[in-house]
């Protein structure tokens, strides 16, 4: 909470405002989900020591577990949203989607 001084005719009075929380900028993206993201990357980290490594999109899922997620789809569209920012590699695709990802480079 903070106070600033407001003139109404005049007359100084001390109001005071609740302080606005601002959406929390990562990378290029406003995001509501900084402390996930954080989670997220902080896993990254400590999981991938040898790096190239190739990561199932399960074990991406069962890492948003692990931090939380109750929905599987949340962590993969986490950890998409870290691509650039907290890890640097390629997707495995297939028609569905994709299936799994090479991590070159975890990033600190």
């Amino acid at each position: 909470m903070f106070c600033t001084t407001v003139s109404f005719l005049g007359e100084g009075q001390t109001v005071p405002y609740p302080k606005r929380r601002s959406a929390i900028r990562e990378g290029r993206y406003w995001t509501p989900d900084r402390q996930q993201q954080i989670r997220m990357r902080e896993v990254l980290k400590d999981r991938f020591e040898s790096i190239p490594v190739q990561v199932p999109r399960s074990e991406i899922e069962a890492l948003g577990v692990e931090i939380g997620l109750d929905d599987p789809a949340e962590a993969a569209r986490i950890f998409d949203r870290l691509k650039g920012i907290s890890w640097r590699g390629d997707y495995v695709r297939s028609e569905e989607g994709w299936v799994a990802a090479w991590v070159r480079e975890v990033i600190c």
